[in-house]
């Protein structure tokens, strides 16, 4: 049976986590809870994480590192709940969503228990593909078509998302995002010139709904996407693969 796990960095994050266990039970989704911190008790993390989770909601304040960390150590999808501590936990947000490529965490917003359930529900379906919602000359939709090509996933182009798919939507913050019922990750989009601090109050406003990634990240779009779609263990050769090339060319930086 497919089962989730809930983590938590601090036990006064329960208003948020009881939520998302209600929802689960309501959605009839077998979870593990854990209240553990990455900082704190790294051990104990690392041991929750060595179980087969189908898919991990986790959950932190201030800086937020536990998505992050669940992210580095499996290849299942990662659901990153931020917990507002200080800046109405932008901090935290930031954290959670600006991950490096290659290694995605789905960002809800600040405090959102019940979308972060929502979405879990909907991974524990199968999925027949994947849609991208975007301009194919936008460089970071090219670059989700890249990184899907190295899992030999080929994807559907379409004005509006698809039931059976794991959409991928690419949208400019000054375009209105409509709530959706299927299952949408967003990859926030800005122009060079708009780049600035300021556009990050932005997420915040917009991530009322839907899972985001980081600004411009089409990279954690995809690979997240082939998490989701690794259902029956499909891709779970090529995540591993994946995952171990991006190691082993960090680690090429030693050489002399």
């Amino acid at each position: 049976m497919k089962k989730a796990l809930i983590i938590f960095g601090s036990k006064t994050d329960e208003k948020v986590y009881n939520e998302i266990v209600k929802e689960l039970k309501k959605y009839k989704v077998d979870f593990d809870l854990r209240v553990s911190s990455a900082h704190k008790t790294p051990k104990d993390v690392d041991d929750v994480l060595q179980k087969d989770y189908s898919v991990v909601i986790a959950g932190a304040g201030l800086a937020a590192h536990l998505p992050g960390v669940a992210a580095a150590r499996v290849i299942r999808p990662v659901i990153g709940v931020p917990c507002e501590g200080s800046y109405q936990g932008l901090d935290s947000l930031l954290s959670i969503a600006q991950m490096p490529p290659g290694i995605p965490v789905l960002a809800v917003g600040v405090n959102k228990g019940r979308i972060a359930a929502e979405n879990c529900a909907k991974m524990m379906q199968k999925h027949e593909s994947i849609t991208i919602i975007g301009d194919k000359n936008n460089d970071a939709v090219k670059k989700a078509v890249e990184t899907l090509k190295k899992f030999d996933v080929i994807p559907i182009f379409d004005s509006k998302p698809n039931q059976k798919s794991v959409n991928l939507g690419f949208t400019y913050f000054d375009e209105p995002v409509e709530k959706k019922d299927e299952l949408v990750i967003y990859c926030p989009l800005l122009l060079q010139k708009d780049d600035k601090a300021e556009a990050a109050l932005n997420l915040l406003k917009h991530t009322s709904h839907g899972l985001w990634v980081g600004l411009n990240n089409g990279v954690n779009a995809a690979v997240a996407a082939v998490e989701i779609m690794n259902y029956d263990n499909e891709f779970e050769e090529k995540l591993a693969t994946y995952r171990y090339e991006m190691g082993k060319k960090v680690l090429e930086g030693n050489r002399q």
